[in-house]
């Protein structure tokens, strides 16, 4: 049996990290069916944080006009093709994104929620993730309101009340932005999403669930 590490750097602001996060489901369910002895193999996956910081704003913001403030610098036209592009890229990995809505200042909450969840079981952390880029990237929802969060903890399994006392905390706050500061220290020159495997194999940016299989075969043989 071989545990392959994968470390996710991401945020939930990013849509090409959602479909980052789909393709990564993809794969690990392909190595897991076709390679021989794949269903004894472990994944081991850390989703660490990254901060895009689009809203500078002490408030939440409408999504829609922000993007325009963002994207001052494309034609209408460029940006009609940038949303259809990621629109295609969205339904081939099972998303349908809807771009309304409102956005917070930080993304460090959903990070830190993140964070309770990996304490859990894997199944837990990934309901969490799962959760929270669908309500910001397909339900419009704002993930930097509490209830939103505190919905998708319970829905998750988190017991409520534990939900509640780690969101009004500032439990692991000098944590996660101490990790989303290195993070962008180390990856601010590609962005996000960037997998790392195995601690040495890094990929940068979206990639197809092929291109995963192909590094997880590599680096279980290497091993």
């Amino acid at each position: 049996m071989a545990i392959i590490e994968i470390q996710v750097v991401f945020d939930f602001l990013c849509a090409w990290c959602y479909i980052a996060k789909r393709n990564l489901d993809r794969a690990v369910s392909l190595y897991q069916k076709t390679y021989p002895g794949g269903r004894s193999d472990s994944f081991v996956i850390k989703w660490a944080p990254y901060y895009l910081e689009y809203n500078n704003a002490p408030h939440s913001v409408d999504k829609l006009a922000l993007a325009e403030t963002r994207l001052a610098h494309l034609t209408p036209d460029q940006h009609v093709a940038l949303a259809r592009r990621m629109e295609r890229a969205g339904r081939a990995a099972g998303i349908d994104f809807k771009w309304g809505g409102m956005i917070g200042p930080g993304t460090r909450d959903a990070h830190r929620l993140v964070r309770l969840a990996s304490t859990r079981s894997p199944e837990v952390r990934d309901a969490v993730v799962e959760g929270i880029f669908e309500a910001y990237q397909t339900r419009e929802q704002d993930i930097t309101d509490r209830e939103v969060l505190r919905g998708i903890a319970v829905r998750a399994g988190i017991d409520g009340a534990e939900a509640d006392m780690w969101l009004d905390s500032d439990v692991d706050v000098d944590v996660v932005d101490e990790e989303a500061r290195k993070n962008k220290d180390i990856f601010g020159g590609t962005g996000v999403p960037t997998f790392v495997i195995q601690a040495v194999n890094r990929l940068d940016g979206v990639q197809d669930p092929m291109d995963l299989l192909e590094a997880f075969i590599k680096v279980r043989e290497e091993s």
